[in-house]
């Protein structure tokens, strides 16, 4: 399975993001790459920055995932934006 975290190392999503790789998951941390000590061995890195669009949605051109989960989102408008970019990147439902 193909998963893509939005985020992925913070307190939580780090231990989350190991138990994936762990587990088998081929694991995508989008993020914008200032805790690189936190990303597990056998996770892959997009950098990038969700909140800026334009940039995310070319970073992602050539990705598609199973599921994806978003770590960093705060507000309904935040979570609207990634649906709206992230639509299409995923052959399974978005989980948010």
């Amino acid at each position: 399975m193909k998963v893509l975290f939005i985020g992925g190392t913070g307190l939580i999503s780090q231990a989350v993001s190991k138990l994936a790789v762990e587990q088998g998951i081929e694991l995508y941390l989008l993020n914008r790459g200032q805790r690189n000590d936190y990303v597990p061995e056998g996770a892959n890195i997009i950098t990038g920055d969700i909140r800026d669009t334009s940039a995310v949605a070319e970073a992602l051109a050539n990705y598609e995932f199973d599921s994806v989960v978003d770590w960093i989102s705060f507000t309904p408008e935040q979570v609207k934006a990634n649906i709206e970019l992230l639509k299409g990147k995923r052959s399974r439902p978005l989980i948010i």
